[in-house]
């Protein structure tokens, strides 16, 4: 296996006596607090440098020339303690955070290290719901965003902000969310049953209801406080359903019993949508804004519009958002797909391509011509996986792209791409509600893991899957204690497997996750001790997945898109499950149950199946230890 970090040196070193961590004398305050993982009394150390000297420091222990950014650090760890040398605060709390995973994977073994990312690494999210539980998910995203070294959160608001100037559209939001939440799955019904092109519809944004401006900023705050900087994404132009919830009168298809674009030649929608610009950069103060302006589908249909030209209307709306952000020291970010002309492999015109009549839904006028008409600006480039070449357009263009929507283990062509001038970073996204189950489930967890080796450690590209894999799943087995992991001392792990029928299932578009629809049974056991029979859920795709699953990833020829493929159960059950394959090829998977206070040994007794349907789930073995986050069931 190739070696996971490239500047690294590691030799043996004594244990250190049990104590408490010792800091040093200069050390940042948001990097103290994560000494409270750290269970040995060490020394640490903070050295400010510049780019210059951390540049010269590393680049004269690995005798090789580098190319620091400021966030980069290089983090001794001896007989001495902990030294680490960095530009800034955010560097160091990022050294804090590699010397932490390393110490929960190497143990106490000394090392120097250094790391220097490639670009910013964003995760996008919806805002969590309004209630403690909503609240706590979020912040447990976060912290593991992180521990995985991002530099930023975007938050889509819509509806789901309170605006106190215009209280109306968040009425207005509450109103639609509960229509189309009624029943999972009506939002993707309600897009598809007119014989026009829709916007998908976000009614998981706040879980439906709506934040305070007071949730908010502790929110904010809280990503700040862990270097992440907070991007408020404030659709326009396009996904305006919760615009035009009570203000009709601004859509482009007044007909649309839910219309979702604005007019961009109605001068109440700007005074509309920048008044809401003013409220959140007044409350937040942010460096960037997102406005969204993707899956523009209806276009130059009201008297204003019709006849004019698709991409010009496109890009006059681009250009007065940016005038304005920029008036106010803020940068303005796009969905980048409607500059681009751009085809599936067989053809098939999508994105700023002209979409002709078919006999489901009308035509669509083409406007990626607008990407000669904009004034250059930040884009997400969510296209990526549709044709590598579409890169090209923005660097041509000059602008400064992020691979956005990024799903890293699918991504081809990795290194050339990535050090393309203008090549931001990238950005993850998860388009379900923001708590961490549904971003296990939908595989967000594995594509935030992975995209932080990619972004962090140059040893690794497009060809070393099966390598960052293992790493991938590994550490993230050792991030994902026990939910009661504070309130017991033991866990229980079991290792089972089962076969089934059951296809994956994204999580997003009014689909919500009911891990009651996926319960195939329990694990019965019983405490040797008191003789009580413990019952333990198995949850198809959250702690289980088939015997016959094969985690290859593959270059299918009759794939539409230029990317890699991959069986998404595989990436769904990690974080939660470890998977390994026995010698005939079986796949089993190991996971975990916290035991009730006082149980430290149990005794298996039998599965018992959720209905006469479900197939049986075979046990191989199972232990109980002392709850440790970063235990790992094969070593």
């Amino acid at each position: 296996m190739k070696s996971p970090y490239l500047y690294c040196r590691e030799y043996d070193l004594l244990d250190f006596a049990a104590g408490r961590p010792v800091p040093g004398a200069l050390m940042p305050s948001r990097s103290l607090r994560l000494l409270e993982q750290v269970k040995f009394a060490i020394p640490f150390a903070w050295t400010k440098v510049s780019v210059e000297e951390l540049n010269r420091l590393a680049g004269d222990i690995f005798q090789t020339q580098l190319q620091t950014r400021e966030e980069a650090f290089l983090i001794r760890f001896d007989e001495a303690g902990v030294h680490i040398w960095s530009v800034g605060e955010a560097g160091h709390f990022y050294g804090m955070q590699t010397f932490l995973l390393k110490l929960g994977e190497t143990g106490l073994r000394a090392f120097t290290l250094y790391q220097s990312p490639r670009g910013d690494r964003g995760l996008k999210l919806y805002l969590p719901e309004p209630t403690e539980e909503g609240m706590n998910h979020f912040k447990r995203i976060i912290d593991l965003a992180a521990q995985c070294k991002y530099n930023f959160i975007m938050l889509e608001l819509g509806g789901a902000l309170e605006y106190k100037r215009h209280p109306e559209i968040n009425e207005g939001w509450i109103e639609y969310a509960a229509i189309m939440n009624e029943y999972p799955g009506k939002t993707l019904k309600v897009q598809n049953q007119f014989p026009w092109r829709k916007n998908s519809i976000h009614t998981e944004n706040g879980g439906g209801k709506v934040l305070s401006q007071a949730q908010f900023l502790e929110l904010t705050e809280y990503c700040r406080e862990r270097f992440l900087e907070v991007i408020p994404e404030m659709p326009s132009l396009s996904h305006c359903d919760y615009l035009l919830t009570r203000h009709r009168e601004l859509a482009e298809r007044p007909e649309d019993p839910f219309p979702d674009t604005c007019c961009p030649l109605n001068p109440d929608y700007y005074k509309l949508f920048f008044e809401l610009l003013d409220e959140v950069i007044e409350l937040i103060h942010p460096r960037k804004i997102h406005i969204g302006h993707d899956e523009y589908y209806s276009i130059g249909l009201c008297p204003k519009c019709k006849g004019r030209d698709a991409a010009e209307l496109y890009a006059r709306d681009v250009n007065r958002m940016t005038a304005y952000l920029r008036a106010r020291q803020v940068e303005p970010i796009i969905w980048g797909e409607k500059l681009l002309d751009s085809h599936w492999r067989n053809g098939e015109p999508i994105g700023g391509a002209a979409c002709p009549e078919t006999e489901k839904l009308d035509a669509l006028p083409a406007t990626f011509r607008a990407m000669e008409m904009i004034e250059p600006l930040s884009v997400f480039h969510w296209y990526w996986s549709i044709d590598r070449a579409l890169d090209q357009v923005y660097a041509a263009r000059g602008l400064r792209y992020w691979f956005a929507n990024f799903e890293p283990a699918l991504f081809k062509d990795w290194e050339r791409r990535i050090s393309v001038p203008g090549v931001a970073g990238i950005c993850v996204s998860n388009w379900g509600r923001s708590d961490m189950r549904t971003l296990q489930r939908n595989g967000i967890l594995y594509h935030l893991v992975y995209a932080s080796w990619l972004m962090w450690e140059p040893a690794f590209g497009s060809e070393d899957y099966p390598d960052l894999d293992r790493l991938v799943l590994e550490r993230l087995y050792r991030m994902h204690p026990s939910q009661a992991a504070g309130a017991t001392g033991a866990e229980l792990t079991v290792c089972h497997t089962v076969q089934t029928d059951i296809s994956f299932q994204y999580f997003f578009d009014g689909v919500l996750l009911d891990e009651a629809f996926y319960l195939l049974g329990h694990h019965v056991f019983r405490c040797r001790r008191s003789g009580v029979e413990l019952r333990f859920p198995v949850i198809f795709g959250s702690n289980i997945s088939n015997t016959d699953l094969n985690p290859a990833r593959y270059d299918s020829p009759d794939s539409l898109s230029d990317a890699y493929e991959i069986d998404r159960r595989y990436l769904e059950i990690a974080g939660e499950c470890y998977p390994r394959r026995d010698a005939s090829g079986e796949m089993w998977y190991y996971c975990r149950y916290p035991l009730p206070a006082g149980v430290t040994d149990v005794e298996y007794l039998r599965f018992e199946s959720a209905g006469a349907c479900c197939r049986p789930v075979r046990l191989k073995e199972f232990y109980c230890s002392p709850i440790a986050a970063h235990h790992l069931p094969f070593n």
